[in-house]
C-alpha cells in the first residue's frame, strides 16, 4: 500500500510539473491536456489491479477446500517453502491412543493405573486423558490430587496423598534423579522399538512402573509424505519421543530428517536452525507443544482435530482440515505467484506503451496525436487484460 501511495505521489509531481511548465510556455489548454495525459498514463492503476483481485480469487479457491487463511502475505512466502516440519503423534498417527501395557514394579497393575490416573485428573494432554478415562472405566478408586502442574511434551506433576507424583517421559523423570531400574529400562527399550509411547510413573525419586500407549499409524500420512517429496519439499519430523523410536518411525515413514527427545522449546530451536541455514520452513501442528515451532516457522498450519485452538495472541497463517490441504494451498500459492508476475509485466507494459505518447503531447508538434481519453482507454484495456489473467487463479 505504501508503494502504491508513493507511486501516486510521484505521478502527481511529474504530471503537475509538466503541466506547470506548459502553462507558462504554451498556455492553459496544453497544460491541461499534457498534465492529464501523463497523470493517467503514469498512474499505478494497473499495478493496483495486479494483486488484490488475484488474492481474492485465491482466497475463494482455498476456502472451497475447507482452508481458512488468516494471513494472505503467507501465500507469497509459501511458494518458496522447501522444508515442512511435522510432529509425530496425531499427525503421522491417527490420534486415537489406547493403553497397551502396564508394567508395575513392586505393586499390581490396577494400583499403578490408579496412581497415574490420580496425577492425571486435571490433565489437558491426550495421553493423560486416556489414562484417566481408562482408570474411570475400570472403576478404580482415585486419590485426590493437589498442586497439579502440566509441562507440555514432558509430563505432569501433582501431590497425591501428600506424595509428589510424576507421570512423564523417561528423560524428564531422570532430570529429577528418579531411579529407574535396569528391568524397567530394558522394558522401555522393548516398547519403544515397537512404536509405543512410554510414560514412567514415579513417586518421589522412585519409579513405580511404566504405562505404554499406542497410536495407530495414519495411512494417509504415508501417501502425503510421498507427495511432499515429489514436490521437492524436505521433511523434518519434530517429536518428544525418545531416540529409540527412530528406527520404528523411519521404517514406516519416508522422512528426510528426524529430531527426537524434543521439548516444545526444542522444536522451535530446530525450526530456527533450519531457517538459519537459508531454508524456508512451513510447520504443521495440532497441540500446545507444537505452538513454539509453529510461531518460529515462516508459514504455520493448524491441523484440525487437535487440542490447540487459534487465539488472537497465537494466530496461525492457515487452518487446514487434513494434511493433503498443505499441498493444495502450496499449489495455489505457486499459481498466485506466476499470475502476479505476469500481471506486473502487463502493468509495466502499460507504462511503456502509454507514457511516451503522453509525454510527447508536451511538444508543440507532437508526432503522435494524443488525448487524455486515449490514456484512459489504454489504462482500461490493460486493466481488463490483468483481470482476465487473474481469473486463472480461480
Amino acid at each position: 500500500m505504501k508503494q502504491i501511495i508513493s507511486l501516486f505521489v510521484l505521478d502527481a509531481l511529474i504530471s503537475g510539473a509538466a503541466a506547470a511548465w506548459l502553462y507558462f510556455t504554451r498556455g492553459e489548454y496544453a497544460a491541461l491536456i499534457t498534465g492529464l495525459s501523463i497523470f493517467v498514463a503514469l498512474s499505478p492503476i494497473c499495478l493496483i489491479f495486479a494483486s488484490p483481485f488475484t488474492l481474492y480469487l485465491a482466497k475463494r479457491k482455498i476456502a472451497k477446500l475447507g482452508v481458512k487463511c488468516n494471513n494472505f502475505n503467507a501465500l507469497k512466502i509459501l511458494k518458496d517453502v522447501n522444508v515442512l516440519a511435522l510432529p509425530y503423534n496425531r499427525v503421522l498417527t491417527g490420534g486415537e491412543f489406547y493403553i497397551t501395557d502396564l508394567v508395575p514394579e513392586g505393586l499390581n497393575q490396577p494400583t499403578l493405573l490408579a496412581m497415574a490416573a490420580g496425577a492425571e485428573t486435571d490433565a489437558e494432554n491426550v495421553l493423560g486423558k486416556v489414562i484417566y478415562d481408562t482408570a474411570t472405566l475400570r472403576s478404580l478408586r482415585l486419590q485426590p490430587s493437589t498442586n497439579f502442574k502440566e509441562l507440555p511434551g514432558r509430563g505432569v506433576e501433582a501431590t497425591v496423598s501428600g506424595v509428589t507424583m510424576r507421570v512423564g517421559n523417561p528423560a524428564w523423570l531422570e532430570s529429577f534423579n528418579v531411579s529407574i531400574s535396569a528391568n524397567l529400562r530394558t522394558k522401555i527399550d522393548q516398547l519403544l522399538v515397537k512404536g509405543k509411547t512410554v510414560l514412567v510413573v514415579a513417586t518421589g525419586r522412585a519409579a513405580r512402573g511404566l504405562i505404554a500407549l499406542k497410536d495407530d499409524l495414519n495411512d494417509a500420512a504415508i501417501n502425503f509424505l510421498g507427495s511432499v517429496k515429489a514436490a521437492n519439499v524436505e521433511t523434518l519430523l519434530l517429536t518428544a519421543q525418545p531416540k529409540k523410536m527412530t528406527s520404528y518411525i523411519t521404517k514406516n515413514f519416508e522422512l528426510d530428517n528426524v529430531r527426537t527427545n524434543l521439548t516444545p522449546e526444542g522444536k522451535a530451536r530446530e525450526v530456527q536452525i533450519f531457517r538459519a541455514k537459508g531454508k524456508v520452513v512451513a510447520a504443521i501442528g495440532t497441540d500446545a507443544h507444537d505452538l513454539p515451532a509453529l510461531k518460529n516457522a515462516d508459514v504455520s498450519f493448524l491441523l484440525a482435530g487437535g487440542s490447540l485452538n487459534p487465539t488472537d495472541d497465537a494466530k496461525l497463517d492457515f487452518e487446514i482440515p487434513k494434511l493433503e490441504s498443505f499441498l493444495a494451498v502450496k499449489a495455489t500459492a505457486l499459481n498466485v505467484s506466476k499470475t502476479l508476475k505476469i500481471n506486473r509485466l502487463i502493468a509495466l507494459m502499460s507504462w511503456i506503451i502509454l507514457v511516451p505518447p503522453a509525454i510527447m503531447t508536451a511538444l508543440e508538434n507532437s508526432p503522435i496525436p494524443w488525448h487524455p481519453l486515449a490514456a484512459v482507454v489504454g489504462v482500461v484495456i490493460f486493466s481488463a487484460i490483468i483481470l482476465a489473467n487473474s481469473l486463472r487463479t480461480s
